[in-house]
C-alpha cells in the first residue's frame, strides 16, 4: 500500500512538473508565477507524502527558470538551507549577467569613441592630415563588406533564410544605402574644419530630423510631445553653436546636412523594414547588402570631389612603402567602424534598445570629454548648457518611447496579450554615422519565424495575460 502511494506521489509529481513545463499554453488561465508556487509547494507535499526531502538536488531542476526561482523563495515547503543556496545561485547569475553587460557596454564605448578620435585625427590639417574623407570612408565601406561577407561564412545561422527581389533591392535598399553613404560621408568631410566636440553636439540634432522626416513620411502622427521634443533639441543646437569659439562655416553645413541626411536614413530604414523582411535582421546581413551601394556612391562622388589624381598624386602615395602604411592606416577605421556595429548588436541582443539609448546618451558625453583632453577643444558655459538641452531632449524622447512600448497591448480575441519570450524587432537609432540601419532584435532572433506578413509582430504560444494590478 505504501509502495502504490509512493508511486502515486510520483506520478502526480511528474505532472505537476509537465504543467509547470507546459506554462505556455494557451488554455492555462493561471498567472505564470501563481501557477510555479503552487507548481513547487505541490511538488514538496508530495514529497513529504513519499517520505522525501525537498533538498537541493531536486531544487536543480528550478535553479535556471527566474519565475519558479523567485516563487521558491516565498514556497514555505522549501527549506532554508535550499532558499539560501538559490539566492546564492541567484546573485551570481545576475553578477554574471550584469559583468558581460557592461563589458559589452565598455566595448561599444571604446570602439565608438576611438572610431571618432580616429577620424578626427585623420582628416584635420593639425594632425595627419589625409585630406581625402570621401575615398576613406568608400574604403571603409570595402572592409566592412568583406569582414561582413566573412562573418556570415564563419557563422552561418547569422544567413537570413530571406533575401530582397531586385525590385525590393533598387527600390526599398538602394535608397536607404545612398542616404547612408552621403551622411557618413558629409559628416566625415565636416571634420577637416570643426572640432570633434563641436561635430559631436550638432550631430546629436539628428534626431529632431528623424522625426521631421517621420512627420513627412506618416511614420509617426504629430504629436505636441514629438513636437516638444523638437523644439528643446533645436533651442540646445542654437545654444551650442552661438557661443561656439572656433566656427567654420563650410564644417557646419556639412555636419548640419549629415545630420539632415541621417534623419533621411533612418526613416527611409523604418519604411523599408516596416514593408518586410528583407533580411536585414542582423548587422552583418545589413553590412553585406548596403555597403556595396553605400560604397560606389562614395567611390563615384570622392572622383568628382577629390579627384583620384590628387588622391594617389600625394604624398601619402610617393613610394610603395608610404601608400602601404597610408593604407593600412585607412583599413584601420574600417575594422574599427566594423567592431562598432558589431558591439552595438550584441549588447542590445543582450539588453534592450532603451539600453543602448541611454548609454548612448553618455557616450556623446565621453566622446566630447575625450576630445578636449586629446585635442584640446575648448567648450564655454553655453556651450555645455546647450548640449545638456539637446541630451534632455533626447533622454525624453527615449522615455516617451519606452513607455509606449511597455504599455502597448496586443488584442487577441477577448484577451490582451504582451510578449514576453518572443523576439521585439525595434529599429534601432543610432547618433554614430557609421551605424549600419539595420533591424534589431532584443532578443534571439529567427528567421525561420517569418512570413510574408507585413505586420511587423507575431503572435506566440508563450504570450502571457496583460497584468491588471
Amino acid at each position: 500500500m505504501q509502495h502504490h502511494r509512493h508511486s502515486r506521489a510520483s506520478t502526480d509529481e511528474d505532472m505537476l512538473l509537465f504543467s509547470v513545463q507546459d506554462r505556455s499554453s494557451e488554455d492555462s488561465k493561471v498567472d505564470n508565477r501563481d501557477a510555479s508556487r503552487y507548481s513547487i509547494d505541490s511538488i514538496s507535499k508530495d514529497h513529504k507524502t513519499a517520505n522525501e526531502t525537498f533538498d537541493e538536488q531536486d531544487f536543480e531542476q528550478f535553479s535556471e527558470d527566474p519565475t519558479l526561482l523567485q516563487a521558491s523563495q516565498e514556497s514555505p515547503f522549501v527549506s532554508p538551507s535550499v532558499r539560501q543556496s538559490s539566492n546564492r545561485s541567484s546573485k551570481q547569475s545576475t553578477l554574471r549577467t550584469q559583468s558581460i553587460n557592461v563589458l559589452w557596454i565598455l566595448a561599444w564605448y571604446l570602439f565608438a569613441t576611438f572610431l571618432s578620435v580616429y577620424n578626427k585625427w585623420m582628416f584635420s590639417e593639425k594632425y595627419y592630415n589625409f585630406q581625402y574623407p570621401l575615398f576613406v570612408t568608400s574604403t571603409h565601406m570595402l572592409v566592412q563588406f568583406t569582414f561582413a561577407g566573412l562573418t556570415l561564412l564563419a557563422m552561418p545561422h547569422l544567413k537570413p533564410k530571406k533575401r530582397p527581389s531586385v525590385q525590393n533591392y533598387l527600390y526599398k535598399v538602394c535608397p536607404c544605402a545612398v542616404a547612408t553613404s552621403l551622411d557618413i560621408g558629409l559628416s566625415n568631410l565636416s571634420l577637416k574644419t570643426i572640432t570633434l566636440s563641436f561635430y559631436t553636439m550638432c550631430k546629436s540634432s539628428t534626431l529632431a530630423f528623424v522625426l521631421i522626416f517621420a512627420f513627412l513620411f506618416k511614420l509617426e502622427k504629430p504629436r505636441l510631445k514629438l513636437i516638444g521634443i523638437i523644439v528643446v533639441i533645436t533651442a540646445g543646437v542654437l545654444l551650442m553653436v552661438s557661443d561656439e569659439t572656433d566656427f567654420v562655416v563650410a564644417g557646419f553645413l556639412e555636419v548640419m546636412a549629415g545630420a539632415v541626411l541621417g534623419g533621411l536614413r533612418w526613416s527611409l530604414t523604418e519604411i523599408l523594414l516596416r514593408k518586410e523582411s528583407l533580411g536585414l535582421s542582423n548587422p552583418c546581413a545589413s553590412i553585406f547588402y548596403l555597403a556595396p551601394v553605400q560604397g560606389l556612391v562614395l567611390i563615384v562622388i570622392s572622383g568628382i570631389v577629390e579627384g583620384y589624381f590628387n588622391i594617389f598624386r600625394s604624398a601619402f602615395f610617393l613610394t610603395f612603402q608610404e601608400g602601404l602604411h597610408t593604407m593600412l592606416v585607412i583599413l584601420v577605421g574600417g575594422v574599427l567602424a566594423f567592431l562598432m556595429i558589431m558591439s552595438e548588436f550584441f549588447l542590445i541582443k543582450r539588453t534592450s534598445v532603451l539600453t543602448l539609448s541611454v548609454c548612448g546618451i553618455f557616450k556623446e558625453v565621453a566622446t566630447i570629454t575625450v576630445s578636449a583632453i586629446v585635442f584640446g577643444d575648448k567648450l564655454t558655459i553655453i556651450n555645455v548648457m546647450g548640449l545638456c538641452v539637446t541630451l534632455c531632449g533626447i533622454g525624453m524622447y527615449n522615455w516617451l518611447k519606452f513607455h509606449e512600448r511597455q504599455s502597448e497591448p496586443i488584442e487577441v480575441g477577448q484577451e490582451r496579450y504582451i510578449e514576453e519570450d518572443m523576439p521585439r524587432r525595434t529599429q534601432l537609432y543610432s547618433l554614430v554615422a557609421e551605424s549600419t540601419p539595420m533591424l534589431l532584435v532584443d532578443n534571439d532572433y529567427d528567421d525561420q519565424d517569418d512570413d510574408n506578413s507585413e505586420s511587423d509582430i507575431e503572435l506566440h504560444s508563450n504570450a502571457r495575460p496583460l497584468s491588471h494590478t
